[in-house]
Formats: structure tokens, C-alpha cells, sequence
């Protein structure tokens, strides 16, 4: 680890265990651990499957690119694209809700959203970040969260598992090329614990 300054980002698809690893890091390293869902669901006060129900996945995908683009210190996305700083707002409509964590300094572990990297700033972002996409076999993931009704998207009125189970591997194949352009670390979970994984994440990080 590079001292307290360390930031570590870990995407995947639901049940690659993202937030259970993340506290495990935290632990570990004594930095804080912040889990980008629910501090949306504190900030909105409602849970995420809620805010889909009510606001659509644009609006939520909105709040989930802004509190990324704080916790990060991305000003514009001009100057994201362009390397640079001129400090000119992403967001300039109203007074962000996460505006608290731009000014949180020193190293985090964050856990995003399974979704975070649908948007191509996001992954410009994430990819300059230290980011480590968690992969497993989309079955056995299916298998981790199934009968989870807080999903917002695997468990969507399919009451047929088989049609619930196509509907989990066809989001997963269109997201898993994006996870890997995101991130700077694969590391395969299959077969393996989270205090396993979490070792060998500090193993490469150090």
C-alpha cells in the first residue's frame, strides 16, 4: 500500500462479493470503506430498487456518476478527457448531496455499484483509478444472489428461474468487457474466500 493515500475501487458483477471484500480491506488496511449504494440510498433516502421504481436507471445512474465523480475529484468531463484540470463543475444544476465526499482526503476502499461502468466517463474514470474487477463465472454468481428481491435488475418480475437465470447471463456478457476496460486488476474469485481474495488483493496493491 502507498501509505493513507492509497485508493482502492472494486467493481463486479452483483455477488462478486464487492462490499463483503471491501470491509475485509478495510480491516486490513485501516482505511475507510465506503460502499457507493448505500450511501446513495442514505443520501436519497429510499433503497436503490426503489429509486428505480420511482426515478428510472437514468436518474439513479446520474447519482451514482456523480458521487464517483467526487469521490475521485473529477471536475469536468472536458477535463477528464482532455488530462486535465480547469475546474469547471460536471454538475452545475444545484448543490451536489455528495459534495461531503470530494473533500474526504487519504486513502478508501470503495465498493461501486455493479452497474458503474455502463457509463463511459465512469470507466475513463475508474480506469486512471486503482480498480480491481472481481470475476466469477456468471452462474455461480447467479447462485449467490438468487431470490434476492432488493436486486434491481436480475429479479425484475421473471418469476420462471431459467427465464430469470438468461435474463442474470445476458446483462453479465454485455457488462463483462466493460468491467475489464475499467479496471487496472482482474482477479478470478471462483473457488476461492473472501479472506482469500482480500489477501491476494493486499498482495498485489503492496
Amino acid at each position: 500500500m502507498e501509505g493513507k493515500n492509497k485508493r482502492i475501487f472494486l467493481i463486479g458483477y452483483m455477488g462478486s462479493g464487492k462490499s463483503t471484500v471491501s470491509k475485509l480491506l478495510s480491516e486490513k488496511t485501516g482505511l475507510p470503506c465506503i460502499d457507493m449504494d448505500q450511501e446513495i440510498e442514505k443520501a436519497e433516502g429510499m433503497p436503490i430498487r426503489k429509486i428505480f421504481i420511482k426515478y428510472g436507471e437514468h436518474e439513479f445512474r446520474n447519482k451514482e456518476s456523480e458521487l464517483l465523480d467526487k469521490l475521485c475529484h473529477v471536475t469536468g468531463a472536458v477535463d477528464l478527457l482532455a488530462g486535465e484540470a480547469t475546474g469547471e463543475a460536471k454538475v452545475l444544476d444545484k448543490v451536489s448531496k455528495y459534495e461531503a465526499f470530494g473533500k474526504i482526503e487519504g486513502g478508501l476502499i470503495i465498493s461501486c455499484g455493479g452497474g458503474v461502468i455502463l457509463d463511459d466517463l465512469n470507466r475513463s474514470i475508474l480506469n486512471r483509478e486503482c480498480t480491481i474487477f472481481l470475476e466469477a463465472k456468471p452462474e455461480t454468481l447467479f447462485h449467490r444472489v438468487n431470490g434476492d428481491e432488493n436486486r434491481p435488475f436480475a429479479f425484475m418480475d421473471v418469476q420462471d428461474e431459467n427465464q430469470r437465470l438468461q435474463k442474470f447471463l445476458d446483462l453479465y456478457r454485455k457488462r463483462e468487457t466493460l468491467y475489464r476496460e475499467a479496471s487496472s486488476i482482474t482477479i478470478q474469485t471462483d473457488g476461492k474466500s473472501p479472506e482469500e481474495i482480500t489477501e491476494e488483493i493486499l498482495q498485489l496493491v503492496r
